[in-house]
């Protein structure tokens, strides 16, 4: 089985990717209806949805091509993170979560390590006839390692995890039965929709992070943590 590992330089491409699409949309929206004389929101010709638009995408192109540079410059200081975990061989609930994040270049850290693992739930909710799926943390845990660990030997975790995180996630989000053929989600203004009733999730996920502060680019490294037993090879008899 495929050791999961995070690449700073597929983050750096995706946001590359996006910086440029939202860079085109407003260069397209640009040349269709015109550039607007002046972008100062005071200004009356300013003001109108089209002119919106375009400040807006290039400040998602601004925010997402500093982004991958920043994850680029990641990449060149500290390459791969791979996660080596312990027997079993993936996160089992109820039991211990034990293992390594190597690092494929040393970390001139000068701050301790922190390793976060977190569940996520995946939730499901109707917004103006659309369902949409938003992540919620359920659970979480934080170990910490010395500054002066060599992160290319690996950085050691274990977690000691509960025997249960909330309800079994259920592909329709729906639990057998009239009584609970519903979702209900409440809305915080400002804030994201947040799940008010004990319905299940669709989905869930674990992260385990790793960040630690350096003279240069701040070290972080964010692993989707299997949760499936790895299968083993079979051979015929």
């Amino acid at each position: 089985m495929s050791q999961p590992q995070f690449s700073p330089r597929i983050e750096a491409l995706a946001a590359a990717g996006i910086s440029v699409a939202a860079l085109g949309g407003a260069g397209w929206l640009g040349w269709m209806i015109g550039w607007p004389d002046s972008f100062d929101p005071n200004d009356p010709d300013f003001v109108n949805p089209f002119s919106i638009m375009i400040l807006g995408l290039l400040g998602v192109a601004g925010w997402f091509g500093v982004k991958a540079a920043r994850n680029e410059m990641r990449h060149r200081a500290f390459g791969d993170t791979v996660l080596e975990i312990g027997p079993p061989g993936y996160l089992r609930l109820g039991g211990p979560f034990a293992g390594h994040l190597r690092v494929q270049k040393p970390v001139a850290a000068t701050g301790p390590f922190r390793l976060v693992l977190t569940c996520f739930d995946v939730h499901q909710f109707e917004d103006n006839g659309e369902f949409k799926t938003s992540n919620f943390p359920v659970w979480t845990g934080e170990r910490t390692a010395a500054a002066e660990t060599d992160a290319t030997q690996g950085l050691p975790f274990r977690f000691d995890l509960p025997a249960s995180v909330g309800p079994e996630p259920v592909p329709s989000g729906i639990l057998p039965g009239t009584g609970s053929r519903h979702r209900m989600t409440v809305h915080v203004p400002g804030m994201r929709k947040v799940v008010a009733s004990n319905i299940p999730p669709v989905g869930r996920f674990w992260t385990l992070v790793a960040a630690a502060p350096t003279k240069g680019p701040d070290f972080r490294a964010e692993v989707v943590v299997p949760t499936d037993r790895p299968r083993g090879k079979s051979r015929l008899p």
